[in-house]
């Protein structure tokens, strides 16, 4: 049986996850209760080795890098491929079985992208060297919520895994117990490093989030985005549990 997608959502903000209902019927998930960033106990989390003293994350993205780091820990201790999601998620209803064709195909894997946030660039690795290709097209998460929505849903267009260079979000992926380890290994303790811009190498990426933390990885990994995509975040700011918390 696949395994249900696993979306975490904090218990403060049940309307958030009963959008996440409303907008994916039909789908294999099972809420995860977010760690409340509100609560965590940092020095705790320094001690554990999961922050490096001085970390500059907001309460809320410390609590949502706790929820996604959790799962993976989960993923590599029973040995399982993860399906992750954010709440603010709307996936496409063929999910798995798209996922599970795609998965199958790729000799080796650490991470998969399924989704990105379209208002920031995305980098590929090219075919031959030199820089990453960026890609920007224009953002769906205006439309989805009003007359995009079925065309979306009802999209059966199967989606290119592309070798990942630098994206942002972290709304729909999913992570093999090899790439949990190796991400586990790479990003902890976090510390807050810049990432690169995908637009312009020279310049730094302020890292605020566990997306951004990711992004410095990528190009170091197994890793893939799908092309078209198979999930649009809704990425209202004025929900965010990140940049409000």
């Amino acid at each position: 049986m696949d395994q249900p997608i696993r979306v975490i959502s904090l218990d403060r903000t049940p309307e958030r996850f009963a959008l996440f209902e409303k907008l994916n019927p039909g789908l294999a998930y099972e809420r995860v209760p977010a760690c409340d960033g509100r609560l965590l106990d940092r020095a705790r989390c320094e001690a554990e080795g999961l922050f490096a003293p001085g970390l500059r994350y907001s309460a809320g993205a410390c609590g949502s890098a706790v929820s996604h780091m959790a799962l993976w820990q989960q993923g590599m201790r029973h040995e399982r491929v993860m399906h992750i999601a954010e709440d603010d998620a709307v996936i496409r209803p063929d999910f798995h079985a798209v996922a599970a064709a795609a998965l199958a195909a790729l000799p080796e894997w650490d991470v998969v992208l399924w989704s990105h946030n379209d208002n920031w660039p995305v980098g590929l690795v090219p075919a031959i060297g030199g820089l990453p290709v960026v890609l920007q097209g224009p953002p769906l998460s205006k439309l989805i919520l009003g007359e995009g929505l079925a065309p979306f849903r009802a999209s059966r267009q199967r989606p290119a895994l592309v070798p990942l260079h630098s994206a942002a979000g972290l709304g729909l992926y999913s992570v093999s117990p090899r790439g949990a380890r190796r991400l586990l290994q790479r990003c902890l303790p976090l510390s807050g490093l810049p990432a690169r811009y995908a637009r312009n190498p020279g310049r730094n990426w302020r890292n605020t989030a566990l997306d951004v933390e990711l992004s410095r990885h990528y190009a170091a990994l197994d890793a893939f985005i799908a092309l078209p995509i198979m999930a649009v975040m809704v990425n209202d700011e004025t929900m965010s549990t990140i940049l409000r918390s």
